[in-house]
Order: structure tokens, then C-alpha cells, then sequence
């Protein structure tokens, strides 16, 4: 009896389901609203207007011609109950926002909308109209409602100017106006949801859709960099637009704005950075070009914990107060223009090193040239000399995948598999004594390439067979 009473809530339960799939969708009643992420769908109900409709949910109850555009309607008559009228993202009305900060590091000032100061810290909020000051070396990173990252470099100023989000979709709507110093934004993709992102400056304005870029501001000019996605760089005075697409970037002056511009690629180190007197102290092959670089150190891969950085020349270049420990380092170049190139984040171990330990006149070894079998590396030198040529997996030697002593400035051996090196080179003396080993060289290898300067070089069998 039990089981045929089963059956039956069973069969009636799977009919009520079957009828409810034959009888098509459900339409939303009058009055409701179905969201999506690039708006909203609002379906009428009795005495409803495009103006009505205009009033309740944009910024402008003149914007009932674009709703009547969007939705294929030429009047604003009665709308019959049960329609649905489509409301773009762009169009709905703003709610405040905020940012929160993720990441800081140093001497970090805000002064907020009322006029009061604060101390920053992790997980704080920051409102609409606050403006932020980081100091030497003082790094702070924000996350917007929809995950977007503003980081402030050293000696920076912003205010954020708007910190909103459009009602129901949530679409970000941020401003950030750029007083002093630099900006670096990382933004999430903003086709869908219509969300607006902006950095300003007083003599610029740079607007995207998705978007990895830097904005920096001396008071003079504006230098606008494209890491990944398209930027649209305009100028508040002329109004001229510059589309700027990835590794691209323009300098804006008062009166002008510049052509869209190669980034200069990222460079490589020149050995492993050491640590002397308390100071990381980076050597970096130089890049063709470039007028100085840029280095910065964090804790994490993603640099959003930023330590120090500093700006200098391709050797000598010191950051200050830093311990032995393993870091991440961010490359880049600088361009006689003042653009910043193109980023390389690597890993870096620094270590104590004297001035015995290593010979900074002694340069590194490089790669001469490369096949499938072999690998030749070569070194400034003369060919009755002797040296010591090292190659390892690690940047303390002590996994070495290559050792010989060789007569002359050019050492071959077996390609290695797939990974990264690190390779030195020592001299030795008439008598076998010997000197400090040079810094040592990153070296690349993957299935076709071998990259220790930034530039691959194509194996030589390629070669002969392009040349076919």
C-alpha cells in the first residue's frame, strides 16, 4: 500500500514538473526587474511612461529618448503592462561606492572628504573625494567593488574623485585624478558590465575598457604607458585622442599631444643582485635606448607588497635598507622621453657580498650563439688567456651543470634542457692564481630560444633553413 501511494506522489509530482516545462517560460510579472551584467530589464506595469520610466531608474528623465532607442519605441505613450523595457548599464543611476586597501608599506597620509586625516591600514575604506599621499618608499595598493587595482608608487598624490556603481548591476564608475607622481591601474574587464574607469590629470585624461596601464604626472607632462588592453589618451585642453594598444605609450604637454610610442622591452639582470653596506645593489644589461631604470622590490610575485625601489643607472643601481632574504624584482626600462618600458618581474636571492667576492670589471659571459645540440657562450678576453667557466641552475653556484677551465674568451658545451641558468666566468692568472668570478648571467632556454639580453636569438639550423 505504502509503495503505491510512492508511485503515486511520484507520477504527480513528475506531471506538475512536465506541465510546467510544456507551458514555455514564466513571464516576470509587472513591476519586477531582471538584472544582467550589461543592465537591467524592467517590465511595466499600469501607467508607465518612457519619462516615468527615465525618472525612476537613470540620472535624467531625458533620458527617455535613448530608452525609447534602445527599446524600438518613437513615443512616449502608455506602455502596455508586461512589457519589457531595456535599460542600458550606462544609463542607470549611481549608488556610492568605495575602495578598500589591500596592501601599504611606509609613510601613508589620506585626508578625507571632511577634512580630516587619517592612518591607513589594511582593510581600510576609502570614500568618494579622499585624497592620498604615499612618501619615500611608501607604497599603498586599493581594490575597487568589482577587484579592479589602483597602486600609488612612492612620492605620489591622488584623490579619487568618484567611487561609485550603478544601481542593480553594480557597474564600477570610478575616477582617479592623478595630483602628483604616478598611478598604476589594473583593471577588470569593463565591456560587459559598461563600467567606466578613469585616471585624470590636470592636462590629461586617460579612459579605458579592461586594461593593465600607468599614468604619471611631473607638472609639466603627462606620460601615459599601456601594459595590456587599449587606452584612450586625451587632452583636457585641445582635445585630441590618442588610442594607445599594449607596449604602446605618448607623452601629453600642455599644448600637445605626442605620437603613440614603442615601450622599451623589459631588461635582464647582469648577475644576481648582492647586498653591501645594508644596500641591494642590481646590475642590469642595458637596454638600447634607455636613459635609466627602474627597479622595484616586493615580497610577493604579484608586487603588491612592495618594499623599495629605485631609479638609477644600468650598474650601480642601489636600493637602501634592505636584508638578506629572497625578494621579487620588477625591471624596466626608462626612455630618453620619460616613458617607462615594459615590466620583467623575476625571483632574486640577496646576499651579503664584499667587494673580494666578485669582479664588476670582469664581464659576464653571454650567448654568442645556439642549436639544437650546442650552446657557445663568449666573453670580452683574449684567445691565449685562461678562464674558468661556470654554468649552474642556481644563482649560488653551488648546482652546477657546467665547469671547465678553457684557453681563450669562448667556452661550447652541450644545450641544456628547457629552464633557467645562471653563468660566470673567472680568469686565472699566469702563476694559477685566480680572480673574483664576474656577476653572473641569466640565462633562458626554451624548445627554440636562448634569451640572455632581452633579444632571442634564432638557432642557427632556422637560420640556414629561412635563408633556403
Amino acid at each position: 500500500m505504502r509503495i503505491a501511494l510512492h508511485k503515486l506522489i511520484f507520477v504527480a509530482a513528475l506531471a506538475i514538473v512536465m506541465q510546467m516545462a510544456w507551458s514555455g517560460p514564466v513571464t516576470p510579472a509587472p513591476g519586477s526587474i531582471v538584472v544582467n551584467p550589461s543592465g537591467i530589464v524592467y517590465y511595466a506595469q499600469a501607467g508607465d511612461t518612457l519619462m516615468s520610466i527615465a525618472s525612476r531608474f537613470t540620472t535624467k528623465t531625458a533620458n527617455w529618448t535613448a530608452l525609447g532607442e534602445a527599446n524600438r519605441i518613437s513615443k512616449d505613450n502608455n506602455i502596455p503592462i508586461g512589457t519589457g523595457i531595456i535599460i542600458p548599464a550606462d544609463l542607470l543611476a549611481d549608488e556610492p561606492s568605495d575602495a578598500t586597501v589591500i596592501a601599504r608599506n611606509g609613510a601613508i597620509s589620506a585626508t578625507y572628504p571632511d577634512g580630516s586625516t587619517g592612518v591607513l591600514s589594511v582593510g581600510s575604506k576609502i570614500v568618494e573625494g579622499t585624497k592620498i599621499h604615499t612618501g619615500i618608499n611608501s607604497f599603498l595598493t586599493l581594490s575597487l567593488a568589482d577587484e579592479s587595482r589602483v597602486s600609488l608608487p612612492s612620492n605620489s598624490s591622488v584623490q579619487l574623485t568618484r567611487v561609485r556603481k550603478s544601481l542593480y548591476t553594480g557597474s564600477p564608475r570610478v575616477e582617479v585624478t592623478l595630483l602628483r607622481g604616478r598611478v598604476v591601474s589594473r583593471v577588470s574587464p569593463l565591456d560587459v558590465n559598461k563600467g567606466r574607469f578613469e585616471v585624470r590629470t590636470p592636462l590629461s585624461v586617460a579612459g579605458v575598457r579592461g586594461t593593465n596601464f600607468r599614468v604619471g604626472y611631473d607638472g609639466n607632462q603627462v606620460a601615459t604607458e599601456v601594459l595590456d588592453g587599449h587606452v584612450a589618451a586625451s587632452s583636457t585642453r585641445t582635445q585630441d585622442v590618442r588610442m594607445l594598444p599594449p607596449a604602446k605609450g605618448n607623452i601629453i604637454q600642455r599644448t600637445t599631444v605626442g605620437p603613440a610610442i614603442d615601450l622599451l622591452p623589459p631588461p635582464q639582470l647582469n648577475g644576481m643582485p648582492y647586498r653591501q653596506d645594508g644596500a641591494a645593489q642590481f646590475s642590469l644589461v642595458p637596454v638600447v635606448g634607455a636613459r635609466l631604470y627602474h627597479v622595484q622590490l616586493a615580497q610577493d610575485a604579484d608586487m603588491l607588497h612592495l618594499l623599495a625601489e629605485a631609479t638609477g643607472k644600468a650598474n650601480g643601481l642601489s636600493i637602501d635598507n634592505i636584508a638578506e632574504g629572497k625578494y621579487f624584482a620588477r625591471l624596466s626600462a626608462i626612455d630618453g622621453l620619460g616613458l617607462e618600458g615594459m615590466p620583467r618581474t623575476i625571483a632574486v636571492s640577496i646576499q651579503n657580498r664584499t667587494a673580494a667576492n666578485s669582479d664588476p670589471t670582469q664581464p659576464a659571459p653571454s650567448v654568442a650563439s645556439s642549436d639544437p645540440r650546442e650552446l657557445v657562450l663568449q666573453w670580452p678576453g683574449t684567445s691565449t688567456s685562461t678562464y674558468n667557466i661556470q654554468v649552474a641552475r642556481d644563482p649560488e653556484f653551488s648546482w652546477l651543470v657546467y665547469s671547465n677551465t678553457v684557453t681563450g674568451n669562448e667556452a661550447r658545451f652541450s644545450r641544456p634542457s628547457f629552464g633557467t641558468y645562471f653563468a660566470r666566468v673567472q680568469s686565472v692568472n699566469t702563476d694559477g692564481s685566480t680572480n673574483p668570478f664576474s656577476f653572473s648571467q641569466t640565462l633562458i632556454v626554451t624548445d627554440q630560444w636562448i634569451i640572455n639580453d632581452g633579444h632571442p636569438l634564432r638557432p642557427k639550423q632556422d637560420a640556414r633553413n629561412a635563408s633556403r
